[in-house]
């Protein structure tokens, strides 16, 4: 009997576990909705021309308040939005994600403009979305 009764005491207290956890992380759902997305596009800069065609550095800082979500980077020529040199899609929960990429456009003309896009999303749903981008040059 002893053991009945501590069985449904142990039963009684996961299911209040389980149903705080559940509430807890809808009180947390509500963070997101004052959650602030900032895209730092820190390389290359806004009209740069980059020197080394074959060596372009791309790096991309998207800081939030609370939490980031889904993350989408994308790298076109000008004109050509078919033609993605990069398109990364990333789903991270963390506060600051960190992009860094070497590539090499060497194989473009001198001259040519190119766009670098992210969109990230400033909620789960990805209802609310924060947009930064960049046009630079090669020589």
């Amino acid at each position: 009997m002893k053991m009945l009764k501590y069985s449904s005491l142990l039963m009684l207290a996961l299911s209040v576990m389980v149903f705080t956890g559940c509430d807890e992380e809808d009180d947390h759902d509500h963070d997101h909705d004052h959650n602030e997305i900032t895209i730092n596009i820190l390389e290359p800069g806004a009209d740069e021309v980059v020197a080394d065609a074959s060596d372009v550095h791309i790096h991309i800082e998207v800081e939030a308040t609370d939490t980031n979500h889904d993350i989408d980077i994308v790298l076109h020529p000008d004109g050509d939005v078919d033609t993605k040199i990069i398109d990364q899609h990333m789903h991270d929960h963390d506060q600051k994600v960190v992009f860094e990429q070497d590539i090499d456009l060497s194989g473009y003309p001198a001259g040519t403009k190119f766009h670098l896009e992210v969109e990230a999303c400033s909620d789960h749903d990805c209802e609310e979305k924060v947009f930064a981008d960049v046009e630079f040059s090669i020589q």
